[in-house]
């Protein structure tokens, strides 16, 4: 991989009319490697790394993100398939789980232990105290 300099140098070469191959021959980088580079030249204007635009692209939009914050905040039980509905997302659940994730919410619901629910524990058991 060539740095930022090497690739100034490269371009700087070529516009003072060495050739490709006697370039690549310097430099010790195969032919089509200064051809991809003189390409990018020409297509944008700039020989610098495009390490900005590797990895995998975002699915959602930083919109999508905060439309789905809000229908959480305003409906704490929605289920991810109700997200995907109601904001007509063209994704698979796994994607906006993950987003859920992401943002910090919880998608399980809160299970109740028995102090906390309306009935108790072993209702037959105590029926059969009380006779």
């Amino acid at each position: 991989m060539l740095s930022n300099e090497a690739r100034k140098i490269i371009i700087k070469a070529h516009e003072k009319g060495y050739k490709t191959a006697e370039i690549a021959d310097i430099f010790d980088v195969d032919v089509s490697s200064i051809n991809k580079l003189l390409r990018q030249y020409k297509k944008t204007g700039s020989y610098e790394l495009r390490t900005h635009e590797r990895g995998r692209k975002a699915v959602l939009t930083d919109d999508d993100r905060k439309n789905i914050s809000a229908l959480i905040d305003e409906n704490p039980d929605i289920t991810i398939n109700e997200i995907i509905e109601k904001l007509n997302l063209k994704l698979k659940n796994e994607a906006v789980r993950k987003a859920v994730r992401k943002m910090g919410y919880v998608y399980k619901k809160k299970t109740l232990h028995a102090s906390e629910r309306e009935r108790s524990r072993c209702g037959q058991s105590e029926k059969r105290m009380d006779k």
